[in-house]
C-alpha cells in the first residue's frame, strides 16, 4: 500500500493519469496482443507517456503445442469420433486434462508419418490379362 502512495506522491496533480483494466476472452490471444501492442506503441510515441508496459502472451504457443481434441482432428483431417477411437485403442498418444483429451502436435505428425502406405507394383505381374487398377486382384 505504501508503494502506491509513493507512486501517487511522485505524480504531479497536473499530469493526466490513465489507469485501465481490460479483460478479454478470446481463443486467439496472439492477434489481440498484437493489436494492443500497436495501440500502446502509438500512445507511447507521444512525449507525455514515457512508460511502455510489457505485454506477454498468456499462452504463447511453444514449438510442441498441445492441441484440443477438435483441433487435433482438424489437423489430421479426420473426424472427432475416429480420433477418439484411435485414442481408446492406444494407436495415438494423448492426455486427459480436466475431462478433455489433448494431443501433442509432434505426436500427431509422427502418427501421420506412420500412416504412409507403400505403393503397389501393379505391372510387375507377368499375366496375360492385366489387373484393373484399384480392384485388389
Amino acid at each position: 500500500m505504501s508503494d502506491a502512495r509513493d507512486l501517487t506522491e511522485k505524480i504531479q496533480h497536473a499530469d493526466p493519469v490513465l489507469v485501465a483494466c481490460v479483460v478479454f476472452q478470446t481463443r486467439a490471444p496472439e492477434h489481440l496482443i498484437q493489436k494492443i501492442r500497436e495501440v500502446i506503441t502509438a500512445i507511447a510515441q507521444t512525449p507525455a507517456c514515457p512508460i511502455i508496459p510489457e505485454i506477454n502472451s498468456p499462452r504463447s504457443l511453444p514449438e510442441d503445442a498441445w492441441l484440443r481434441h477438435s483441433e487435433a482432428a482438424n489437423y489430421l483431417g479426420i473426424s472427432k469420433s475416429t480420433l477418439y477411437q484411435y485414442a481408446c485403442q492406444h494407436k495415438i498418444e494423448c492426455r486427459k486434462l480436466g475431462g478433455r483429451l489433448e494431443y501433442r502436435r509432434s505426436t500427431l505428425d509422427r502418427f501421420k508419418d506412420l500412416q504412409i502406405r507403400r505403393t503397389h507394383q501393379w505391372f510387375a505381374q507377368k499375366s496375360i490379362i492385366t489387373t484393373a487398377l484399384g480392384s485388389g486382384k
